[in-house]
């Protein structure tokens, strides 16, 4: 009796051993992040960098009155995302009082320039490493339209104009989870942009440099 029961927990042991084995471990999945196509938006504030003749010829000071939210789609099985970002940019200067001469007029004012712009850009990313490394530098390129204000103050009177202009940039950034298969993280992005305006001081378009930091919600 005492041989067939241990004969008994032998082979039950080996049977829970061989099902352990055989179990799925589930830990060892990839991400769903890898698994799946998934979706990443993005709140982002910015400092930007007046560059070229837009610098030379109109507004030369730096601003940080600049934000943007975008939305991803990050593919699955592929080094690539797509998405929509859309924003606000602002620049200002202020030049000592002098005159001017207005037609027949010379007016005397310290005069103000400003430029705001709305853009709305389609972008395309290139990651280099893992969808859930949490390291994810990548190269941007991106392409839209941009809704230019364009205002000239001369003391209390001022002259404006507005227009829709062709608007593109180039970028190279990073994503940095907060922790690895995490949802969260931090996006350091620096940006080229360009958008084809031209109007009075502004003869060759509005270029800058600008750094922006965001931070990004992920989901699938």
């Amino acid at each position: 009796m005492k041989k067939i029961a241990v004969v008994i927990a032998l082979f039950l042991a080996g049977a829970v051993n061989g099902f352990a084995q055989e179990a799925p471990k589930l830990y060892t999945l990839p991400s769903p992040f890898e698994r799946y196509t998934h979706y990443l938006a993005t709140a982002r504030f910015m400092g930007s960098m007046p560059l070229g003749s837009f610098a030379d010829s109109y507004v030369n000071k730096a601003s940080f009155q600049n934000a943007s939210i975008s939305i991803e789609w990050v593919l699955r099985n592929s080094p690539l995302s797509i998405g929509g970002e859309i924003g606000s940019t602002y620049f200002q200067k202020r030049i000592p009082r002098a005159t001017y001469q207005n037609g027949d007029e010379t007016i005397s004012a310290v005069q103000t320039r400003t430029l705001s712009q709305y853009p709305v850009e389609l972008f395309a990313n290139y990651h280099f490493l893992g969808k859930n490394s949490t390291i994810q530098p990548y190269v941007q390129v991106s392409a839209g339209i941009s809704i230019v204000d364009y205002n000239l103050y001369y003391g209390s009177l001022s002259t404006q104009h507005q227009k829709i202009a062709p608007k593109y940039g180039v970028g190279l950034g990073s994503k940095f989870l907060f922790k690895q298969d995490g949802k969260f993280g931090v996006d350091v992005r620096v940006k080229y942009d360009g958008t084809s305006y031209k109007h009075e001081y502004i003869e060759k378009g509005v270029s800058s440099i600008n750094g922006s930091i965001g931070v990004f919600y992920r989901w699938w």
